[in-house]
C-alpha cells in the first residue's frame, strides 16, 4: 500500500513539472482520513461460534493545485485493513498477509459484482477525480448528492457522475478538501 501511494506522489510530482513548463505555482497536498465504522463487536457467525472484526478504512489522496487552487490531477485511494478475531480474542486473520489497497487490488475487489452501473471501484473513483480535476476544495465541497440509504450516506447526484460512480462520496469530498487544504497552506 505504501508503494503505491509512493508512486503516486512520485507521479503526480513529475506531471506538475511537466504542466508548470518552470512554474513553481503548482503545489502538491497530503492528506488521509481514517474510520472504524466497519468494526464489529463480537457476534455469533454462521457456525454458531462467536466471531468479531476490527477494521480500519483509510481513505488516501495526493492532490495537486495550480496557483489558484484548482486541482491539476488528484489520486484517491483506500486501504481497508480488516482483523478477525474468535470468542477467544485470537487473531483469525492471516498477520503475514500483505494488505493491498483497494487500487493494489484492482479488479481483483470485486464491487463489480454488486455495482448497479457494472463498474469496478477504482473506475467509479477514476471518474469522481475526473470530475474534481479544474475545482477548487469550496467547489468540490459544493458537489450536488443525494442520500443513498443503499450506500449508508450520499452519493454523486452531479449530471457529469451518475452514471459512472454511485460509490458514497462523503469521505471523497472531504479528503480532496484536507488535501487541497494541504497544499495551499
Amino acid at each position: 500500500m505504501k508503494k503505491i501511494f509512493v508512486i503516486t506522489i512520485v507521479l503526480l510530482l513529475f506531471l506538475a513539472g511537466c504542466s508548470s513548463a518552470g512554474s513553481s505555482a503548482n503545489k502538491l497536498g497530503l492528506a488521509q482520513l481514517t474510520s472504524i465504522a466497519s468494526s464489529t463487536d463480537l457476534a455469533a457467525g454462521t457456525d454458531g461460534k462467536l466471531i468479531g472484526k476490527a477494521q480500519a478504512d483509510t481513505t488516501m489522496c495526493a492532490v495537486m493545485v495550480d496557483a489558484a487552487g484548482k486541482v491539476i490531477d488528484i489520486k484517491i485511494d483506500v486501504a481497508q485493513t480488516a482483523i478477525n478475531f474468535d470468542d477467544k480474542g485470537v487473531i483469525t486473520t492471516d498477520k503475514t498477509a500483505a494488505v493491498q489497497s483497494k487500487r493494489e487490488k484492482g479488479a481483483d475487489y470485486g464491487m463489480i459484482k454488486a455495482s448497479k452501473i457494472g463498474r469496478e471501484w477504482f473506475e467509479e473513483v477514476d471518474a469522481i477525480q475526473k470530475w474534481m480535476i479544474g475545482k477548487t476544495a469550496d467547489q468540490i465541497k459544493g458537489m450536488k448528492v443525494a442520500v443513498s440509504a443503499a450506500e449508508g450516506g450520499n452519493i454523486s447526484a452531479e449530471p457529469d457522475l451518475v452514471s459512472s460512480a454511485t460509490l458514497k462520496i462523503d469521505d471523497f469530498i472531504t479528503i480532496a478538501a484536507k488535501a487541497i487544504a494541504d497544499a495551499t497552506k
